[in-house]
């Protein structure tokens, strides 16, 4: 009898035991699940237009949430979407999200109807703040080219990357150079910080490592090799100039600071400019010039991190844009004589 009653008493506990593992273990996935239907982002980064195509199914509409970091997990946001009954209701169209948004607002936005137009914003790479802001201000989407430069240089933004500009420089350099699609009623703000986002998303994993101050120098050389070189071979030879010539202390003595500095857009410079003292001014101030000269691109970025090796400390660019190198400035005048000026 007592065995007997000891055999069903162990397996009553068996079953209560393995009755609350399955209770742990789904109240524990219920809640962890339910965690990742939580906003991606405490506070919301730039917007982000997602176009619903027609006839679009729900599998890649969740895989261009996730690609864009506006939701945690496509296992957890495809169930919550399809349990909520949401891929019959897909509509085509254009619907302005962002990474504060819980996955319910999400549904409840998709669910709705398109809410605006989009614009399409071209900033080329090597452009400055101030060319950027004609285009913003060319591009009908009535911002006003004050207004992008007023948050350029004033505006509030808490990317960790920006720490080590000095103290009260612009967003030069930050600005980075792509084709954008501006929702209707985007503000100057919102532009700016869709190009931080987008610098934070294919810049920053090029300078990772980097102290803040050496981002910003590194930006800065990424900056002139943009503008000193007009193919991508070209900008790791620039960059390795550069820093060859800082490390021998010798002046940079490059074209584009000075113009930079006089406010120029190009073209050739007189005795009278290469001699106008300014900050930028690399044939009379040592070393790299005080913030970047342009917004550069991948490319540059990736020559400035990873400059040449290469014995050069001089280069001169032909009427084609080809550059051309030389060890001591014997050669390089000879380089002057023979490119310089000459038609193509």
């Amino acid at each position: 009898m007592r065995r007997g009653q000891h055999g069903r008493s162990g397996r009553v506990f068996a079953i209560v035991a393995v009755l609350v593992l399955l209770v742990v273990i789904v109240g524990g996935t219920l809640l962890y699940g339910r965690s990742q239907l939580d906003p991606p982002a405490a506070t919301a980064g730039a917007p982000v237009t997602i176009t619903v195509h027609s006839g679009e199914t729900l599998d890649p509409l969740v895989a261009d949430l996730a690609a864009h970091g506006l939701i945690r997990s496509t296992f957890w946001f495809g169930w919550f979407a399809r349990l909520q009954g949401l891929e019959p209701r897909l509509v085509a169209g254009n619907f302005v999200l962002d990474d504060a948004m819980s996955s319910s607002y999400i549904v409840q936005r998709l669910e709705g109807a398109p809410q605006v137009g989009t614009h399409h914003l071209l900033l080329t790479e090597g452009l400055t703040a101030g060319q950027m802001a004609a285009r913003v201000a060319a591009a009908g989407i009535g911002i006003s080219a004050d207004q992008y430069l007023a948050e350029v240089r004033t505006g509030t933004f808490s990317e960790p990357f920006l720490v080590g500009r000095p103290a009260g420089a612009s967003l030069e350099g930050f600005l980075f150079p792509d084709t954008y699609a501006i929702p209707d009623h985007s503000t100057a703000h919102d532009i700016v910080q869709m190009q931080l986002a987008d610098f934070a998303n294919k810049a920053m994993p090029l300078l990772q490592g980097l102290s803040p101050q050496q981002l910003y120098s590194t930006l800065t050389v990424a900056s002139i090799a943009e503008r000193e070189a007009k193919f991508d071979a070209d900008r790791p030879l620039v960059a390795g100039v550069v820093d060859d010539r800082l490390a021998n202390g010798q002046l940079l003595q490059l074209d584009s600071t000075v113009t930079y500095g006089l406010g120029l857009s190009g073209g050739a410079l007189t005795a009278k400019q290469l001699a106008t003292d300014t900050p930028y001014n690399t044939y009379i101030h040592a070393g790299l010039p005080p913030t970047p000269i342009s917004n550069p691109g991948v490319s540059s970025i990736t020559a400035a991190a990873h400059p040449a090796t290469t014995p050069y400390l001089f280069f001169i660019s032909d009427c084609s844009g080809h550059n051309h190198y030389s060890v001591t400035e014997l050669q390089h005048e000879q380089q002057i004589q023979q490119y310089l000026g000459k038609p193509c």
